[in-house]
């Protein structure tokens, strides 16, 4: 590859993940107003899960792909499939169609980011992997900075689709590019080190787990055929797949990782904090939204908070770590620090509650900080040289897939929880002026963030009924704050308990010389 074409293809690349960094970033600030619009709820949680769940298993199979055919057209489909269903989500008419559009976008995500930064080993040498490294990191915390803040102000002034259809010119730009200037590199060996049974047994497992907890109590009966045979299928699989690993040459996930101990302390921080990840990057314009009172644009300048701080801090962390060497102290922080700010968070109930939501963002932002590093560092200094690869890449992929499970989770005992705190909150009296039909229409979140819904809902009704629907609207806010307080504090729970690991951990080589 010239350096002309190099140059192209670089920037092609950069557009690529600056389009599904930023797409992903702003539509997660106006999802409030897609389910306010569009309905659905108990959709909303499982717009985020499938989202998450398609990415997951895409990055594995589609990386696989790539080791085998080349990198360029896994990375041109994942594009093209991004910008059409990115497309389309914004054309949605109903919420089930938007969310099945989101998991689709996943696996256009999946596509892109494992064959990017792939491309970017296979292709550069080890100056130029630093310097694109660098620049990756550097553009996912302006992204995570500016997206929010444009999403919301999108949202509130033009309307949540057109967070959408972004996508579309930048699509363009980037296949034209691509088609034209990206060379199709062509692995030395494209015959090793796939793994394909193991990777199927890892994505049904996966699935079948994901939907236990998506169905369960929800959709169908937690005695239900559907629900019990999803766990019927995790269970079978989740044997298969040990069974397999363990007779394997080239398995997806070696059992020698797990012969290490400090790597199953990362394992267990990692599954343990990942729901948290997840949870916050999903639920906070919720909380911003339906029970601080916010619209999208302020709910945004909160989200934006949360990565300037990990901006102003990932250097100085960063370079603590390099000059001490006291990773232990930093894994224990991270802990301390992800606990503290779910419990906050979770204590948001009304706009008066802004000082607990803001602090709770400041402390999840530090947590982001030291997790993102901490965990896959301490990992990689403790395992063997030759297993340190596949350990970041395991670390990545458990991250991934026990933050869309707890996520899954999450939305299981928030829409549970949320349904049966529904009862009651139709005061005395209120039946007199709206229908049973108009009143169940109202049970969701939709009046807890447009508040046009309550100025129509209101305009029909005599004083008194004025009165008991200000009163049904205070009735539906304090239940959803009641369940996503319990939500935040299942989520700072297990954030608690990786302290126990991080204490466990082995302190650090430079540590002791210091």
């Amino acid at each position: 590859m010239n350096e002309k074409n190099k140059r192209w293809t670089m920037l092609a690349l950069f557009l690529g993940l600056l389009e599904i960094l930023f797409i992903d970033a702003m539509s997660s600030i106006v999802g409030p107003g897609i389910v306010a619009e569009l309905g659905s709820t108990d959709l909303y949680a499982f717009m985020y899960t499938l989202t998450f769940l398609c990415n997951t298993l895409a990055l594995p199979i589609t990386s696989m792909l790539g080791n085998k055919s080349g990198r360029k057209y896994i990375i041109v489909a994942g594009v093209l499939v991004y910008g059409v269903s990115s497309l389309l989500a914004g054309l949605a008419g109903s919420m089930m169609f938007h969310v099945v559009m989101r998991g689709v976008q996943g696996i256009g995500k999946g596509c892109i980011l494992g064959n990017v930064l792939a491309f970017f080993g296979e292709s550069l040498d080890e100056q130029g992997r630093a310097k694109a490294m660098g620049f990756y990191g550097t553009l996912t915390g302006v992204v995570f900075v500016v997206a929010p803040l444009a999403g919301g102000a999108i949202g509130d002034l033009l309307g949540w689709r057109l967070t959408f259809y972004l996508s579309v010119p930048l699509t363009a730009v980037v296949l034209a590019v691509l088609l034209l200037k990206m060379p199709n590199l062509r692995p030395k060996d494209p015959a090793g080190g796939l793994d394909w049974a193991g990777t199927l047994l890892l994505s049904v497992l996966t699935i079948a787990i994901v939907m236990f907890f998506s169905w369960g109590g929800q959709t169908y009966s937690w005695v239900s055929v559907q629900v019990l045979g999803s766990l019927a299928v995790f269970l079978v699989s989740l044997v298969l797949f040990v069974r397999h690993i363990n007779r394997c040459e080239h398995p997806v996930l070696s059992p020698a990782l797990f012969r290490n101990r400090e790597f199953v302390l990362v394992i267990l921080g990692v599954v343990l904090i990942g729901p948290t990840l997840y949870a916050v990057g999903s639920y906070l314009p919720m909380l911003c939204q339906a029970l601080a009172g916010m619209n999208a644009t302020m709910s945004g300048a909160i989200t934006a908070l949360k990565s300037v701080v990990q901006l102003a801090l990932g250097y100085a962390v960063g370079a603590f770590i390099g000059k001490t060497g006291r990773i232990k102290l930093v894994l224990v922080t991270t802990s301390v620090v992800y606990a503290a700010s779910n419990f906050l968070m979770g204590l948001t109930r009304s706009p008066a509650d802004m000082v607990w939501l803001i602090l709770g963002v400041l402390l999840s932002g530090l947590g982001t900080t030291t997790y993102s590093m901490v965990y896959t560092l301490h990992a990689q200094n403790e395992l063997p040289e030759s297993l340190v690869g596949e350990g970041t890449s395991a670390i990545q992929f458990l991250q991934s897939m026990s933050g869309t499970i707890g996520l899954s989770i999450a939305g299981m005992v928030l829409n549970t929880s949320f349904a049966r705190g529904l009862t009651g909150v139709v005061p005395e009296g209120l039946d007199a002026f709206l229908s049973a039909e108009e009143l169940n229409g109202y049970m969701g979140t939709t009046l807890l963030t447009d508040p046009t819904a309550v100025e129509k809902a209101m305009a029909g009704l005599s004083e008194q009924g004025q009165t008991l629907f200000t009163q049904f609207v205070e009735n539906l806010r304090s239940a959803y704050a009641g369940v996503m307080f319990n939500t935040f504090c299942v989520l700072g729970v297990l954030a608690a308990i990786t302290l126990i690991f991080s204490l466990m951990a082995r302190s650090s080589r430079q540590a002791a010389k210091n």
